[in-house]
């Protein structure tokens, strides 16, 4: 069989559920609190540069060969366009007017259609699902359009995520669909098919004590180099760009060399497979929880943060499992019920 096909990637459920679990931490800090000291700030340079690397690496693993060449004919893009539009698209629009109107009382928001418009046919209310979007059409476009090798699709997306860096300074807003985030990503999903293509040499590389240990140094100095309580450098923007590029690179690596030694568990599995359900309720359930949880503690302690974190795990593992088992469409409308068949005469109307 190809190989390419039968690679054990269990280890992508457990970066995307770190990544996950990181989010409802920062979350759980925002909402509630932090005591003074922000935890999850170590985790904010990876925690959602790992994930679009790991989509990348699902998404070019389609389309890859074994000599390592791209193969995506018009019959591969219309099954990615449906896959982004019943996947992404859909359930963005959907979970993100559920929570529309909840969310407005809760920032004490007037309701308006021209706001309700804004958030959610923008794009703006979800803004990871929306750049992901963007990223795979954009890649999805590309690999139309261009017979490229991995090398070179690389080398493509450069100046895209350069000029969606560029955009995003002269254009802040995330209308339509965080554009410029989407256009940054699409070089970290290049990454992970860089990796998929050449994954046996990368993790001997990443197995050796020195280049993790290595990477992990540059991670950790360049979390305290930039964190509050730390002693903020300043530096130009082209060697700040740089030296952010080269800190999120060294919060991919660990995280992904992490992820292949974690002994693997229930619990991080269910995360990691389901783990854009999760983000759709990785703001509501902090902010519940954050806001229970200032009623009854006063003063802000990190262990309460903790705690509203677990809860709020919890509670979104519990409505997956609703989602997964009595509305799975709610995820990917071509699962939605068509109706039952009619059972003809004299017929058992019993499914058994």
């Amino acid at each position: 069989r190809n190989d390419m096909q039968t690679k054990d990637i269990g280890w992508i459920n457990t970066v995307r559920a770190l990544c996950m679990i990181s989010v409802y931490l920062l979350h759980s800090e925002f909402y509630y609190g932090n005591g003074g000291f922000s935890y999850g700030y170590v985790l904010t340079p990876f925690y959602v540069n790992a994930f679009f690397f790991v989509s990348g690496y699902l998404f070019f693993q389609k389309h890859l060969t074994p000599d390592g060449t791209l193969s995506f004919c018009m019959g591969k893009y219309r099954q990615t366009i449906r896959h982004i539009l019943f996947r992404l698209i859909l359930p963005t629009l959907l979970f993100s007017t559920l929570i529309y109107i909840p969310k407005m009382m809760f920032h004490h928001h007037a309701l308006s259609v021209r706001q309700y418009l804004y958030d959610v046919w923008g794009g703006v209310s979800y803004w990871f699902t929306s750049a992901l979007t963007v990223a795979q059409l954009l890649l999805a476009t590309l690999l139309l359009s261009l017979r490229l090798r991995m090398s070179q699709c690389l080398l493509v997306c450069i100046p895209i995520a350069i000029a969606g860096i560029w955009l995003g300074h002269i254009d802040q807003s995330p209308f339509p669909w965080n554009y410029q985030k989407g256009m940054e990503a699409t070089l970290l999903m290049c990454a992970g098919g860089m990796y998929r293509r050449h994954e046996s040499r990368a993790n001997r590389i990443l197995s050796c004590p020195i280049t993790l240990g290595a990477a992990v140094l540059i991670y950790l100095s360049g979390v305290w180099l930039t964190h509050p309580a730390g002693p903020q450098a300043e530096l130009p923007a082209t060697a700040w760009h740089l030296w952010t590029l080269i800190v999120n690179a060294c919060g991919i690596i660990s995280v992904t060399a992490l992820s292949h030694v974690i002994p693997r568990n229930g619990w991080t599995e269910y995360i990691g497979k389901d783990s854009i359900i999760f983000y759709f309720f990785s703001g509501v359930m902090p902010a519940f929880f954050g806001t229970v949880a200032h009623g009854i503690f006063h003063h802000e302690h990190y262990s309460v943060t903790l705690a509203v974190t677990v809860v709020s795990l919890l509670t979104a593992s519990a409505v997956n499992f609703t989602i997964r088992h009595y509305f799975p469409y709610l995820a990917d409308l071509r699962k939605m019920p068509c109706g039952t068949q009619r059972n003809g005469p004299g017929k058992n109307n019993s499914p058994h």
